[in-house]
């Protein structure tokens, strides 16, 4: 609420919601492209595992009489959870690299962000202030009225 009276003061109020929506819009647009990009894989290893699953059936229908049903069965199961491991690699892994990169951005604001403890680099900027500063000071109010309406 606090700057809400100068917004409608000048009449801001329109070019503060464009300016907020574009805000979002810039800040979600990396968020929605990773998403995207972990649907696509997630997409192309089911496609995989489908055609896989298609291979490991025409042989067992081609060698029928060499294949038991059990065997069919194992693998099929491993297959199917091969594909869920490396689902879950991929969102891992894509996960971890989010990671490195913000411990990489917070490592060179660290580094290149100066601070209050290195004496060198704040003790030129302190300022002494003037010998003619005023030591001591007044306020005077002279004929002042108020009243609530």
């Amino acid at each position: 609420m606090d700057g809400l009276e100068t917004l409608r003061a000048f009449a801001w109020k329109r070019h503060c919601i464009h300016s907020n929506e574009q805000s979002i819009e810039n800040a979600q647009r990396p968020e929605f492209l990773l998403l995207a990009l972990q649907r696509w894989l997630n997409l192309v290893l089911d496609l995989l595992a489908a055609a896989l699953g298609i291979i490991v059936i025409v042989v067992v229908v081609v060698r029928r009489e060499d294949v038991s049903g059990g065997q069919v069965g194992v693998a099929l199961t491993v297959m199917l959870a091969a594909n869920v491991t490396l689902l879950r690699l991929v969102e891992s892994w894509t996960a971890l690299e989010i990671s490195l990169g913000a411990v990489a951005r917070l490592k060179m604001l660290e580094e290149h962000t100066p601070s209050e403890s290195n004496t060198a680099l704040w003790s030129a900027t302190v300022v002494a202030p003037l010998q003619t500063w005023q030591v001591a000071g007044r306020i005077e109010i002279k004929d002042v009225t108020a009243s609530y309406q």
